[in-house]
Parts: structure tokens; sequence; C-alpha cells
């Protein structure tokens, strides 16, 4: 048995088009832009807001 991966129709149709590429690179480019956001946020970024909206709510 000779699987012929670029004559099935999981590449033909699927794999292999514009838009399935373009679907890729947005979520590559989605990932790279939130993910230091995300680990920011992990490591200090609660601490950092805690304290800042605990010092906004201090001045009203």
């Amino acid at each position: 048995m000779n699987l012929d991966f670029y004559h099935s129709w999981l590449y033909r149709h699927l794999i292999n088009t514009e838009w399935f590429m373009w679907v890729i690179v947005y979520v590559v480019l989605g990932i790279n832009i939130l993910l230091p956001l995300i680990v920011w946020y992990a490591m200090r970024g609660k601490e950092i807001l805690r304290s800042y909206l605990k010092h906004k709510k201090q001045q009203h």
C-alpha cells in the first residue's frame, strides 16, 4: 500500500489552499503577540494590576 499524501483529498482540498495558509499565518501572528502578555500577566501582572486598582480606589 503506497500512500501518496500530496494526492490525498486532505492535502489538495484543505492544507494546500490559500485560505488555510492565511489562517496559519494569522494564528501564529496572534500567538506571538498575545503570549508575552499572557506570560507577563501570569508572572507579575496580577500583583501590579492589583496594587494599581487599590491605589486608584483610594484616590476616589
